[in-house]
């Protein structure tokens, strides 16, 4: 992740629970996605969608079944709630909503070993589940980039019917929407608006 304004950076752990985080917020929560409803997910569909966003990161202790990914789901609903206030310009509302979060996660560090790995940290107890790992790892995370780097470089979509989240790596800091997807839609929704204009 890039330098920040004030020349700060966000560490490796810290960047990769954000981008994990933002991964299940756009798999698990939200109502549009490139302008189109997203289906509702359930059973199979929610866990292979929760395994998804979790990708090679997933590791520790249990498995994404069903319970786990419903736990899942619930998490990223926080999340989104807490990235929603930021940039509903409610700083205040969203430190309340993740000093809650890291509560009830009962964050607090560990140093952990793993087989012949050195020792290093974690803010969660070792017999913690694959949820309750995740908990803890993202509250602390996103509180490690609340402030300076979750409004410069975590953004939701401009574009209409789309709420998905994106991370903006980009040096100047100008990137708007989630993809190309929506980029391109109202790109060519401008266009047929002045097209419609100019025949007036």
């Amino acid at each position: 992740m890039a330098d920040e304004p004030d020349g700060t950076r966000l560490d490796g752990h810290h960047a990769m629970h954000l981008e994990t985080g933002v991964a299940l917020i756009n798999a698990l929560t939200g109502g549009h996605v490139h302008g189109r409803p997203k289906p509702a997910l359930g059973g199979h569909d929610l866990v292979r969608a929760a395994t998804e966003a979790l990708g090679d990161t997933r590791s520790g202790n249990g498995r994404v079944d069903l319970l786990a990914a419903e736990r899942l789901r619930n998490l990223a609903s926080r999340l989104r709630e807490i990235i929603e206030s930021l940039f509903r310009g409610e700083p205040d509302q969203a430190a309340g909503l993740l000093n809650q979060m890291l509560a009830d996660s009962k964050a607090r560090p560990y140093l952990h070993r793993h087989g012949e790995q050195s020792w290093h940290l974690h803010f969660h107890s070792p017999e913690a589940d694959l949820v309750q790992q995740w908990a803890a790892g993202l509250a602390v995370s996103v509180a490690a980039a609340f402030g300076e780097h979750i409004p410069h470089r975590v953004g939701l979509c401009s574009a209409p019917r789309c709420d998905q989240v994106y991370i903006d790596a980009s040096q100047a800091q100008i990137k708007r929407f989630c993809g190309l997807a929506c980029q391109n839609r109202v790109k060519a929704a401008a266009y047929r608006a002045r097209v419609r204009r100019s025949g007036s």
